[in-house]
């Protein structure tokens, strides 16, 4: 009963605790919080027969997906707040060269909007109005989408073709005089750089809640659910940007799925004598 009442006045105490170091559990969970991240085996160049890159959309409102919305483990608020907290490097672009500097990083998807509000030192004329600026702070929880950019690789040497992220990216939708744009990259992270923040925290299992994993593990056992917006290609188009698909949906998501047969049949003709 003690254990259970302390667990509670931590809670209470703390509001706005962070899932991984303030838990209400009637006993320590330190089993992810322990991990460490396995390093990727070497790979040569001279090992590498065939590689394809890849670019996914993983959408958090599909049902695999929605675990990524675990309101104490939130996949997109612990990206954005690791970015302004300095743990976590963000780029420009995926190309992975230019990075936001801090007051950059500051205004990312913030909100400024030019309104006419009654002036405070005349509140009794309805006319009497004076521009002001509305500015609205981004919150993280309203991502729900991500970029992912991965290789499709096949090691000659060891016989395995599997796929390995390159980076993932926040997408949002800016906001200019009111009107929503079209959906771009809040910020892109290093992969690998952020394995070192993903494997300390929990996500959500439907199943079992004394049987965890971290989202390095669900990434790396891509437990996630995606489609196919981009492949490699020397005008480096997104698959929409195409004359052909350009206003043809049926006809992009058939392309996305040619795609991803194709890498199935790459793989499955790997093993074919």
């Amino acid at each position: 009963m003690l254990v259970a009442l302390f667990g509670v006045a931590a809670y209470a105490q703390q509001p706005n605790y962070d899932a991984t170091i303030f838990e209400d559990w009637t006993y320590e969970k330190a089993a992810v919080k322990q991990r460490k991240v396995v390093p990727y085996p070497y790979l040569r160049e001279a090992d590498v027969s065939y590689q394809k890159r890849i670019w996914r959309i993983v959408d958090t409102r599909v049902k695999q997906n929605l675990v990524m919305n675990w309101p104490k483990s939130h996949f997109g608020r612990m990206i954005y707040n690791s970015v302004n907290d300095g743990i976590l490097t963000p780029y420009r672009n995926d190309s992975l060269v230019s990075i936001y500097t801090p007051e950059e990083v500051s205004e990312l998807g913030v909100i400024r909007e030019n309104q006419q509000i009654i002036n405070p030192e005349n509140p009794d004329d309805p006319y009497d109005l004076i521009d002001t600026v509305i500015t609205t702070d981004y919150d993280p929880e309203k991502i729900k989408k991500f970029f992912v950019m991965e290789d499709w690789i096949f090691d000659k040497k060891h016989s395995v073709f599997f796929a390995r992220i390159i980076a993932i990216a926040p997408v949002f939708k800016p906001v200019a005089g009111g009107i929503e744009l079209n959906e771009q990259a809040l910020f892109w992270i290093y992969y690998p750089e952020l394995r070192n923040v993903m494997i300390n925290w929990e996500i959500f299992n439907r199943k079992n809640d004394a049987s965890r994993i971290s989202y390095d593990h669900w990434w790396e056992k891509r437990m996630f659910d995606s489609h196919i917006y981009k492949e490699s290609n020397e005008f480096d188009y997104r698959l929409k940007d195409f004359p052909e698909y350009e206003n043809d949906g049926l006809a992009l998501l058939l392309k996305a799925e040619e795609i991803r047969n194709e890498l199935f049949i790459t793989e499955h003709d790997l093993w074919e004598f």
